[in-house]
């Protein structure tokens, strides 16, 4: 089960252990229309690639951050760089 708390980031709960997953700060806050979406695209990514729950969480959590500093659904672009940069900048390691 995996609760999201806004701006009080997110938990993780499985079988064997509860993750609390905090929240990815946002640079500006523009427009939440879709940061569950891509909080939840971040969750599938980390799942297909076979990562922990601590990275995956925090993963959903960036995404969600980098949304809400654009307006619209999904009308800003991201590269993998941009984001590996940002990943090691708010969480203090690389994925």
């Amino acid at each position: 089960v995996i609760v999201t708390r806004g701006g009080e980031g997110s938990t993780i709960y499985t079988a064997a252990k509860t993750y609390d997953i905090p929240l990815a700060p946002a640079r500006d806050l523009v427009d939440p229309t879709g940061c569950g979406d891509d909080y939840r695209g971040g969750l599938l990514y980390g799942l297909q690639q076979g990562l922990d729950w601590e990275v995956t969480g925090r993963i959903a959590s960036l995404l969600g951050a980098i949304k809400i500093e654009h307006a619209g659904t999904q009308n800003h672009g991201l590269s993998r760089a941009d984001f590996d940069a940002r990943f090691q900048e708010t969480f203090g390691f690389a994925l």
